[in-house]
């Protein structure tokens, strides 16, 4: 499934680029927004931009802005996301409910930076204004609204972005009203990105919705589900090394994942990738063949004394072998993305030792590469019979993916 974005520049008085706002995409054909639920299209754009694709490939060393729905805000959705590289945008709109203050003040409070989008002052909007650290000014508004705002911001010490700047005329306008940042048609247009990405099965998907909606799921349920979908496991760990969640020892199990991740942050997970509307299956064949990876790289492993204490290591070592079939990049740049132990990274990238013996069994096994196979197989003393019938059984199990 490819999964389509945007991003936009913001700059500094000295033309350096601040930050990109990340805006909300269909396809591929049209570079402009034809959403028309604010939920789904922020929740795209979130799932997408940390959990599809590499975010420090679409925004480097800078920051995103990220127009959050008030709907969105009282769910905590941004608090996924570090404060260090989001702005939490909020529109005009949203600012006359209570609720909705509430939560930006609890981001405020955690270090979030606020900036209150199309933004024109009015004394209702007091409350949140004080909030806000920075005021994005809409250029295409009249030029009284855009001067009574920019002296109240002025006044109180608030940072201004003059937005959908289109000439000359208007940046140096932009600049003699005191705009720190600037945003607009005339110093870049939203630039499309996408990138083939995996959708989790959308049965699969309906079990998740299921567990996570009872006050005390069993992990072990989750645990489940999540391990015989690839889609899932990939996201699950984007998510993980999300800068926010600072993970320093490196995941080695989905359980594992889970217990760092907590359930809260489960649910919200969930919640965004209902959202994105998944009803994709394209996948399954490739999905299948992960899993049957999976499978047998945990079956091996158990068949090897030296590894069968970390059998659960190998499972998630083979879930991930989708990363190695799918082409998503250089594999080395690829496992960067995934907070994994190194072992599971050498076994993936095939660099000697037990991991990569069972990696590459696996494979050559699967593919009927039999004397590739025997030359490992060899090394541990393994016996035929027993990976014939250790296979099969995998086989029998990954099959049950085709009633999906």
């Amino acid at each position: 499934m490819d999964v389509y974005m945007a991003r936009q520049p913001i700059f500094d008085t000295e033309n350096n680029v601040y930050a990109y706002e990340l805006l909300y995409r269909s396809n591929g054909q049209q570079n402009s927004y034809n959403g028309t639920n604010g939920d789904e299209s922020t929740a795209d754009v979130v799932t997408n931009a940390f959990f599809g694709l590499d975010v420090r490939e679409i925004i480097g060393s800078s920051r995103a802005f990220i127009n959050f729905t008030g709907n969105l805000l009282k769910r905590g959705i941004p608090k996924m996301i570090s404060p260090d590289i989001l702005v939490v945008e909020v529109l005009e709109n949203q600012m006359m409910d209570q609720d909705t203050i509430d939560a930006c003040r609890e981001l405020k409070e955690r270090g979030y930076t606020l900036a209150l989008d199309d933004f024109e002052y009015d004394n209702s909007y007091s409350e949140l204004f004080q909030l806000g650290d920075i005021v994005k000014i809409d250029f295409r508004t009249p030029q009284r609204s855009i001067e009574e705002t920019a002296y109240v911001c002025r006044y109180c010490n608030k940072i201004m972005l003059a937005e959908k700047i289109e000439n000359q005329s208007e940046y140096e306008y932009a600049k003699r009203l005191g705009c720190t940042f600037t945003q607009g048609y005339y110093f870049a247009k939203p630039t499309l990105m996408s990138k083939n990405s995996i959708a989790p099965l959308p049965m699969n998907f309906m079990q998740i919705m299921q567990l996570v909606s009872s006050p005390e799921p069993e992990i072990s349920d989750i645990v489940e589900v999540i391990s015989r979908d690839t889609a899932m496991c990939q996201r699950l760990l984007r998510l993980i090394n999300s800068v926010y969640f600072g993970v320093r020892n490196r995941v080695s199990t989905i359980s594992q994942a889970l217990v760092i991740l907590g359930l809260d942050y489960l649910r919200e997970w969930v919640y965004l990738m209902g959202m994105q509307r998944v009803t994709r299956n394209d996948n399954v064949e490739l999905m299948r063949l992960s899993v049957l990876t999976a499978k047998f790289c945990k079956r091996l492993a158990m068949l090897i004394p030296d590894a069968a204490r970390e059998s659960d290591s190998y499972y998630l070592m083979g879930l991930l072998s989708m990363v190695v079939y799918g082409g998503e990049r250089a594999l080395a740049q690829a496992l960067d993305e995934f907070p994994l132990t190194q072992n599971i990274k050498n076994g993936l990238l095939r660099r000697g030792g037990i991991y990569s013996d069972v990696f590459e069994m696996s494979d050559f096994f699967i593919r009927g590469k039999w004397d590739k196979f025997d030359e490992i197989a060899e090394r541990y003393s393994l016996d035929k019979a027993a990976v014939s019938d250790a296979f099969l059984a995998c086989v029998r199990e990954s099959e049950r993916m085709k009633m999906l």
